[in-house]
């Protein structure tokens, strides 16, 4: 069975005893699967069905042999006792009560489920919204677009990006800026995109950073039509 863990080794000077040290990835197992964190939003939280289990044991702090081959109700971070529903429609989500998560639940993806390919694709986008991260998974709504053309722009704004791998977020620096957009399609998830300002460009991470146009500030300040 695959270990969902990362392992360092540190060997102490005195007694020549070795210290593991358990790097956990965020990952949940339930009903012989194992899922693992995602960047995904659910659409609305209408789409959250059933409670279907719960986690029983928390790895984290508590699991010290690298050897642990996890069992259902294993949650690397998630506290025991959270309670896992299930996403109408989508028998390869689970979903959490998360207060850091836009729409009030974190998603948990199957592993090896197919990733959302349509999320940049103009006939399949419904909606986009786009909020200023205020501080740290602190989210504000700064607008809504649902016109076609919008939504068309900004896709070919995300696509028309220039590699560069210069660019970096940096939270220390009063000159960032980040913001998040969401963006919809009658799948019962949303595809959330990172977006970042340095003081002087626009940029986000798709396989490698990339800088965007300056025809971007126009979409997020534009008034919505």
């Amino acid at each position: 069975m695959k270990k969902y863990i990362m392992i360092a080794c540190l060997v102490l000077l005195t007694g020549c005893q070795t210290q593991v040290v358990i790097d956990w990835v965020d990952f949940l197992q339930f009903n012989g699967e194992h899922y693992n964190g995602s960047t995904l939003e659910i659409a609305d939280p209408e789409l959250i069905g059933e409670k279907v289990g719960e986690i029983k044991h928390t790895l984290e702090n508590n699991v010290k042999n690298p050897n642990y081959k996890s069992k259902d109700g294993d949650a690397a971070f998630l506290t025991k006792g959270t309670a896992l529903y299930e996403v109408k429609n989508e028998s390869n989500l689970l979903a959490v009560r998360d207060k850091y998560s836009i729409n009030g639940y974190k998603i948990y993806s199957k592993e090896n489920n197919t990733a959302n390919t349509s999320y940049l694709n103009k006939d399949e986008v419904t909606k986009v919204q786009i909020f200023d991260e205020v501080s740290y998974n602190q989210f504000i709504l700064r607008k809504s677009i649902s016109d076609k053309k919008d939504i068309s722009q900004l896709i070919d704004i995300l696509q028309s990006g220039k590699p560069d791998s210069t660019v970096a977020f940096d939270y220390s620096s009063p000159n960032m800026s980040s913001f998040v957009i969401l963006v919809y399609t009658s799948a019962p998830i949303a595809e959330k995109i990172p977006l970042f300002f340095d003081g002087k460009q626009y940029f986000w991470y798709n396989d490698d950073s990339e800088v965007l146009p300056k025809e971007i500030e126009h979409i997020l300040s534009a008034n919505d039509k």
